[in-house]
């Protein structure tokens, strides 16, 4: 018998849930001590600013007192307003992976431009980053973003260590994002690596590979990753219209669709070939953090996540940019799904280390 959460929509189904007696799904409990944790109260919100008075204070002088990841997206783009606000000079990187929507590039020129940041764009080495993504979608796993997520991070820190910064700001937040369960998505350097030694067919001479000695230097550099969107009290009913109104920022249809390879592989080859909707958890944490009713999730869930002729058109697109016949394609889609636990894993141990030699996050 499935069992359904009580607050959320997730059910028994999802990977690695449990229930309490009440009925409560193991999610939402762990959002609860989140919340707490990450409460908007006079004392947290305190420590936000004293971290913003802290990086001002190590960046006077400097052109730039911080760099900021952007995507076009509405968290990346609400946090660049924010560190404005806030009186910070920060500096937006982009990962050009040759595959963003015009809607996202518009939006993030616009963001740029009005808010007088300047723009550090980071475009990938296509032919190695295009065979990547195929081996990865001929790995037949449901972690088909991680060359793109992987390298956005990598660049990132990287940016970081070659140019003496120390605090890179996220605009992740827990309440209206995931979590997302290892079953879905995988960024284990032997997962990566095992993928690319089995299907790909290029060396990795330029794309930016993240490796354990990476992680430990950018640590003992003091580099710091901020997700400061966990400390403000906020909707995205609130902020779409006002990122509208002060960016002349445009909505591009759902979440992560900023990307036109996200937006097929979250909105069609997910679903179709393993079953997996990412909606089902985005929907669970919006109603946790109150931004949307259960009965409101539910709706949402039986409306397409395509409008009529998108995923054909997004297809033929994705074909042609990494090269692929109407034969690679169907042989991609039909081939039987994998799991990530298939393909090669850091043991617990070494999950642990890694844990523990990362660079801070606040």
């Amino acid at each position: 018998m499935i069992q359904t959460c009580c607050r959320c929509i997730l059910d028994s189904q999802f990977p690695q849930i449990s229930f309490n007696d009440d009925g409560v799904c193991s999610y939402c409990l762990a959002y609860e001590k989140r919340d707490k944790k990450f409460a908007i109260n006079e004392k947290n919100t305190q420590k936000l600013m004293n971290l913003v008075k802290r990086i001002k204070e190590w960046g006077r002088d400097k052109e730039y007192d911080c760099i900021i990841g952007v995507s076009g997206g509405r968290d990346s783009t609400y946090c660049l307003y924010l560190l404005k606000q806030w009186g910070l000079h920060p500096l937006a990187i982009h990962f050009d992976n040759n595959m963003d929507s015009k809607i996202a590039a518009q939006n993030i020129k616009n963001a740029c431009t009005i808010l007088d940041i300047d723009l550090h764009t980071f475009v990938v080495d296509w032919e190695e980053y295009k065979d990547l993504q195929v081996a990865f979608l001929r790995a037949s796993v449901p972690s088909v973003d991680v060359p793109m997520d992987h390298a956005f991070q990598s660049i990132l820190y990287r940016y970081c260590w070659e140019n003496e910064f120390k605090y890179i700001f996220n605009g992740e937040t827990f309440r209206g994002e995931g979590p997302i369960p290892k079953q879905w998505t995988c960024n284990d350097l032997p997962f990566f690596l095992d993928i690319h030694k089995k299907f790909g067919k290029k060396p990795l001479k330029n794309y930016p590979v993240r490796k354990r000695f990476d992680l430990l230097k950018y640590r003992l550099k003091g580099i710091v990753q901020i997700k400061p969107l966990n400390y403000v009290h906020f909707t995205y009913d609130q902020i779409m219209p006002l990122l509208e109104k002060e960016l002349k920022w445009s909505y591009y249809g759902g979440h992560h669709f900023e990307c036109i390879f996200t937006r097929w592989a979250f909105a069609y080859y997910l679903p179709v070939k393993f079953g997996i909707d990412k909606r089902v958890a985005d929907y669970s944490v919006l109603i946790r953090s109150g931004q949307m009713t259960r009965e409101q999730a539910v709706k949402k869930m039986q409306e397409s996540i395509y409008p009529p002729g998108q995923e054909r058109e997004d297809r033929r697109y994705i074909m042609s940019k990494l090269e692929l016949n109407d034969s690679d394609m169907e042989e991609i889609l039909n081939s039987p799904p994998k799991r990530n636990s298939e393909y090669a894993h850091h043991s617990t141990y070494f999950r642990i280390l890694n844990t523990l030699l990362s660079p801070r996050q606040i």
